[in-house]
């Protein structure tokens, strides 16, 4: 039965859709235009590719705090803020011509933003229970898949027609429609405060942290959006400087690698009871090590050309997505009396490792598949070790294709 809040459920529903892809949206809709700023700012692949590193880690540090914040001060009031906090970001990021400010802007930026992936996920439980709250869960989730998708295409469309700051013009325009949703229509749903206790939020967190099994769902949760993240940071340059096609196509192809992941994730509703998850899980990640050693052989034997940087690279993402949603069921079950501090820390802590992921992947030649290649089996290696260390105990997964 739906709660009788002040809020109307439509507004809540498509205040949530709107806070789901932005995040996603701010890494993904300027990568296709990576070349073009690298040669605007005149700094290098690697410092360009930083802007993208340095959002992103805000974006786990930021997570850390939204959580505890919208629990004592309310949903309306936390959201303000970092709707501002990501605000003020996107207007320094289109007010400076220098490499050194644009950075900070992204930070700022990425701090601000992180408040909507925490918000959006208490909105919910606040609002609907029942199946009401699992069908506005599902539309999160297909809210948050459609950043990946949607944006490397509307942004080489942006750069193609009017410039790449247009991208970050879409961005302002973006947040400005999201902050005055929630000033002029979102009441406040939170029923009681819960109080800033640091001393109690630090004994949690160790709590929370001290479990291994949250550790390694995390961990497999940051390498599977890491192949995604470190595609999207070093494609660009291998389609657009080495192999010499455009901003669109590279858009294009993005769109791929985004229907890939979203496609992994929502077979999840499809094949539901009819393959336990530990089977699934494992033989997906087995799947993407021969995958990934068929990419590596490909980069020796033909070097760097589409078919061997497409092809391997969109059933990894998929397979990818498959994982990714299941280890977030089981490491967000584990302490529903701390759901908010829990998702706080497993959204820290699963971007922070991506951004390790994206780090290490900028890092890489761009002119030579084999360091992707390499990465990419890395990953399909290290998650499957550790799926095996969380499954291994249930007696239904029986190792037949061991």
């Amino acid at each position: 039965m739906q709660k009788q809040l002040p809020n109307h459920p439509s507004l809540v529903m498509c205040l949530i859709i709107m806070l789901s892809p932005i995040g996603q949206m701010a890494i993904d809709i300027y990568v296709t235009a990576l070349p073009a700023m690298r040669h605007d700012f005149g700094v290098s692949q690697q410092q360009i590719q930083l802007s993208v590193t340095a959002y992103l880690l805000s974006f786990a540090i930021g997570q850390l705090f939204y959580g505890p914040l919208a629990d004592a001060w309310g949903r309306r009031s936390t959201l303000l803020l970092g709707l501002g906090l990501y605000l003020l970001g996107s207007v320094l990021l289109l007010s400076t011509d220098h490499f050194a400010w644009f950075l900070a802007a992204r930070v700022v930026q990425g701090l601000g933003v992180a408040c909507g992936s925490v918000v959006m996920k208490a909105l919910a439980p606040d609002h609907f229970t029942g199946k009401e709250l699992a069908h506005v869960m599902t539309y999160m989730v297909i809210g948050w898949g459609m950043g990946p998708i949607v944006a490397p295409v509307l942004g080489a469309q942006l750069q193609t027609h009017w410039g790449w700051q247009s991208c970050l013009y879409f961005l302002l325009a973006y947040g400005v429609v999201l902050f005055l949703i929630v000033f002029f229509g979102l009441k406040e749903s939170l029923k009681k405060t819960v109080p800033l206790k640091l001393k109690l939020i630090i004994e949690n967190s160790q709590m929370i942290y001290a479990n291994r099994e949250f550790q390694l769902c995390f961990l497999i949760m940051g390498l599977c959006y890491g192949v995604l993240l470190s595609f999207n940071l070093c494609a660009p340059f291998m389609v657009q400087d080495v192999l010499h096609r455009s901003p669109v196509f590279f858009g294009n192809v993005a769109l791929a690698m985004g229907g890939a992941y979203f496609s992994g994730v929502f077979s999840n509703r499809i094949i539901a009871g009819r393959i336990a998850a530990a089977r699934l899980c494992c033989s997906a990640a087995m799947i993407n090590i021969f995958t990934s050693i068929v990419m590596v052989a490909l980069a020796l034997q033909w070097g760097l050309n589409l078919f061997s940087l497409i092809i391997p690279t969109l059933l990894i993402t998929f397979f990818s997505g498959v994982i990714f949603p299941n280890m977030m069921a089981r490491s967000v079950s584990m302490y529903p009396a701390l759901a908010g501090l829990a998702s706080s820390l497993l959204g820290f802590s699963l971007t922070l490792c991506a951004g390790g992921v994206m780090y290490i992947s900028s890092l890489l030649p761009v002119d030579n598949l084999l360091p992707l290649a390499l990465l990419y089996l890395l990953i399909a290696i290290s998650s499957c070790l550790m799926l095996f260390r969380i499954y291994r105990a249930e007696p239904h997964f029986v190792l037949k294709s061991a």
